[in-house]
């Protein structure tokens, strides 16, 4: 489904889909917080993601390798079953959304300024905003009116190509990826 009215010209549309590795700092609006957070997306299932803000939260790393959950801070760690992810964590609402969205043919309608898509996937609402060479600016998840209505905002993105794709290039049951965050 195209999002149209973005401009007067004749509607051109496309299909693209997102980036299925990527590095990013993202704003997520959600539940009346702004979070800020590092995000580094491998493959489906697999994420590496840090909270750098509001101050509450920050240092939080999630490593979300397929079925395993580790949680660190500050030097504790704590694993679980990523199945059993609290329902409205906002790093779980991240990952599964984006999880859900990146293997769609997304019909993506394009503006004079940025190119949008709009649609519906297992029963959740999303608006998407690329740039005009492809990249994600900015996913809407539900209805701004809606209580679980989320917004992330990429303020920066990377894709990982396939060269360091074929690089780290594992399957779950094989390989896990090492992060290192060093603290200042």
């Amino acid at each position: 489904m195209g999002l149209s009215g973005c401009s007067l010209k004749s509607v051109v549309t496309n299909e693209k889909s997102l980036p299925t590795a990527f590095t990013a700092t993202a704003e997520v609006d959600f539940d009346d917080t702004i979070y800020e957070m590092l995000l580094t997306r491998w493959s489906d299932g697999w994420w590496n993601i840090e909270l750098t803000s509001p101050a509450i939260v920050s240092g939080l790393i999630f490593d979300v390798k397929g079925e395993e959950t580790t949680i660190s801070f500050k030097g504790l760690n704590f694993t679980f079953d990523s199945s059993k992810f609290p329902v409205g964590s906002v790093v779980a609402l991240v990952t599964k959304s984006f999880d859900k969205l990146v293997p769609l043919e997304l019909d993506v309608t394009e503006g004079t300024e940025s190119d949008y898509c709009s649609g519906e996937t297992n029963g959740a609402v999303y608006t998407l905003t690329f740039s005009k060479t492809g990249i994600p600016q900015i996913l809407e998840l539900g209805d701004s009116d809606d209580e679980n209505y989320m917004r992330i905002t990429f303020v920066d993105f990377e894709l990982i190509t396939s060269e360091s794709e074929g690089e780290n290039e594992t399957t779950e049951e094989t390989t896990e990826y090492d992060i290192i965050i060093e603290e200042e």
